[in-house]
């Protein structure tokens, strides 16, 4: 399988392997009647196992591939700062590129390396710069690729084009780690939001609950027997919140991230289990 595609497909893999596993877990509860798995008998705790099933492997894989992306696109003011000093001297693009292919920048090198092959067998640099960055899938290093390739096929000032690019660069990854910066300082109020909230339903459900069930409330002849009103359904409705609240959570601390949604998936996961263990270990699931 080339690299081009493993990254991409191995999300969506995973994630297939998840929803077989969640599957796989529904019939044992249903027709093998396996009562701890029975979606029927145990919804919420089912449910809640589902989603870190389905969230967690999905999440680890688009982080991994993320954190991939992110550390090629730090390393590559690097590579271009060496392409333009080999350029400074009159080195021609396609040798530039196969030097600076003798160089570890890290995942950067997987690209690099792959134009460097390409230019060994003969294809033209300006055909090989094509694909750089596709198969990190990153638009920045492809757009990168695209703006060196025009400065190889003009043939002037190659060097200080590329100077500048890799100026231009560093400039844009500080500015991104400055955003993310400011991003995570929500996420960690929305952590101690969804902490919080976590806390006051576990209260509810520990102390105040049982002190009002079985009291009597109203007056002048209409009388309401909380006792009557199903205690245990209000329980699981409050529990339902707190699943509900730990996907909405981690989603929208990927949007905070990087404006998008899968990249919470691996916080959703581990809300879930979080709220999860908790509500097993209260009773209250």
């Amino acid at each position: 399988m080339k690299y081009e595609y493993a990254g991409l497909q191995l999300r969506y893999i995973v994630l297939a392997v998840s929803l077989l596993a969640v599957f796989i877990m529904v019939f044992l509860g249903i027709f093998i009647k396996v009562n701890a798995l029975d979606p029927i008998i145990h919804p919420l705790t089912v449910s809640s196992i589902a989603l870190i099933i389905m969230f967690l492997p999905f999440g680890l894989a688009d982080f991994a591939e993320v954190k991939r992306r992110e550390e090629a696109e730090r390393r590559l003011p690097d590579f271009l700062r060496d392409l333009a000093g080999h350029t400074n001297f009159g080195t021609p693009m396609s040798e530039a590129i196969l030097r600076s292919s003798e160089v570890n920048y890290g995942p950067l090198s997987e690209e690099v390396n792959q134009i460097a092959g390409m230019i060994r067998l003969g294809i033209p640099v300006e055909t090989a710069l094509d694909d750089f960055g596709k198969r990190l899938k990153s638009e920045t290093i492809i757009r990168v690729g695209k703006i060196i390739k025009k400065a190889s096929e003009s043939g002037s000032n190659t060097s200080d084009v590329i100077s500048l690019i890799s100026s231009f660069t560093t400039q844009t990854y500080l500015m991104r780690e400055s955003r993310f910066a400011d991003m995570r300082s929500y996420s960690t109020t929305m952590a101690v939001s969804f902490g919080v909230f976590l806390f006051v339903i576990i209260m509810l459900d520990l102390f105040f609950f049982p002190q009002i069930a079985g009291q009597s409330l109203g007056g002048s002849g209409s009388t309401l027997n909380i006792k009557a009103t199903s205690f245990g359904l209000i329980e699981r409705i409050f529990s339902a919140g707190i699943i509900i609240q730990s996907v909405a959570s981690g989603l929208i601390s990927g949007v905070f991230r990087d404006g998008r949604l899968v990249s919470g998936s691996l916080v959703s996961g581990i809300l879930v289990f979080l709220s999860m263990v908790v509500l097993l270990i209260v009773g209250v699931m």
